[in-house]
């Protein structure tokens, strides 16, 4: 995990090292490519992993891989954007800007996501009627969501949120710095 994650520093550091600070003050402007990257990492994408959930859990699709389908549905982009970006000679300054955005809106975003569609996907905390075996019933459904909720290594989770956070700002102080000597 420590290779992963420092590979993943690495990469989002020198994309973001390459990235003239004027170009990205420009694209923190552009609030209509900001929302709408916004709008479909944190409603879109979660939505659709839901209704993927939903069209494949009777289909052999385990409640495991349902989760897992859940959490990179709902989890930023954001890296291997910035490279395709890159690769291509796009606008990685916009991407970047994406990346650090969603990454710092995502600290929110994630966990909500996750627990609103856990929630429905698997029907968990259901509203019941007050008769006694529906009561724990509902009981039982609250430690099977906790139980699935708490197989999120959520320390992991914010770990790389922190990690991409750190890495862009690094990366966007060298290209600064760089770009100041010039």
């Amino acid at each position: 995990q420590i290779l992963s994650s420092a590979l993943l520093f690495l990469l989002i550091f020198g994309m973001s090292a390459t990235v003239e600070v004027s170009h990205l003050r420009e694209q923190v402007h552009n609030k209509f490519a900001i929302l709408a990257g916004v709008s479909t990492q944190f409603i879109v994408m979660p939505l659709l992993g839901y209704l993927s959930v939903l069209l494949l859990k009777h289909r052999g699709l385990t409640e495991p891989m349902a989760l897992s389908l859940l959490i990179v549905t709902a989890s930023p982009g954001g890296s291997y954007s910035n490279w395709w970006c890159s690769m291509f000679n796009a606008d990685l300054a916009l991407s970047v800007t994406m990346t650090a955005i969603s990454t710092l809106v995502s600290s929110i975003m994630l966990p909500a996501n996750l627990l609103l569609y856990v929630n429905a996907a698997f029907g968990f905390g259901g509203s019941s009627s007050g008769g006694e075996g529906e009561e724990e019933e509902g009981e039982a459904d609250d430690d099977r969501q906790g139980g699935i909720l708490k197989n999120i290594d959520w320390g992991s989770l914010f770990v790389s949120l922190a990690i991409v956070i750190v890495a862009i700002g690094l990366g966007l102080c060298a290209s600064f710095k760089i770009s100041s000597h010039r």
